[in-house]
């Protein structure tokens, strides 16, 4: 924010649309579904695909969305359907059946949340405008 901050000009404006959505339920029913698992499955075979891989199966993994509400973070793991060595870039690798591998994280920040931290980056919340289910915010900051 700090970056963005400084490169703001003095009378300008930034417009910041933010996934607040802090509800476990209704964010396993958004990403707990075939089109995301795929989506984020396909990165294993980009890296397949990409990488200097001999044996890896990327088939050999299923998606598991895990919210952590302490950090606001929707996790996106895979998990190993089977055991499995391959390897990478020369270098033996082994994993186990259940292993769990972290591919990135959502941030779903809640309203007082992300206008502290843009406060703490040098931006100034002028508004901010919810949807009926308080799940997605618009916030104006200068």
């Amino acid at each position: 924010m700090t970056k963005i901050s400084q490169s703001l000009p003095s009378e300008g404006l930034i417009i910041v649309g933010v996934d607040a959505n802090q509800n476990e339920s209704s964010l396993k029913k958004a990403y707990d579904t075939e089109e995301v698992a795929n989506f984020i499955l396909s990165v294993l075979y980009c890296i397949d695909r990409d990488l200097p891989m001999t044996n890896f199966n990327p088939a050999a993994f299923k998606y598991q969305p895990e919210w952590i509400p302490n950090n606001y973070c929707l996790k996106h793991n895979v998990i190993a359907t089977s055991n499995q060595a391959f390897v990478f870039d020369g270098v033996n690798i082994s994993i186990k059946e259940d292993e769990k591998f972290h591919i990135f994280s959502s941030y779903k920040y809640p309203v007082d949340y992300f206008q502290k931290i843009a406060r703490q980056g040098g931006l100034e919340p002028l508004a901010h405008f919810e949807d009926e289910n308080h799940r997605m915010v618009i916030h104006v900051l200068s």
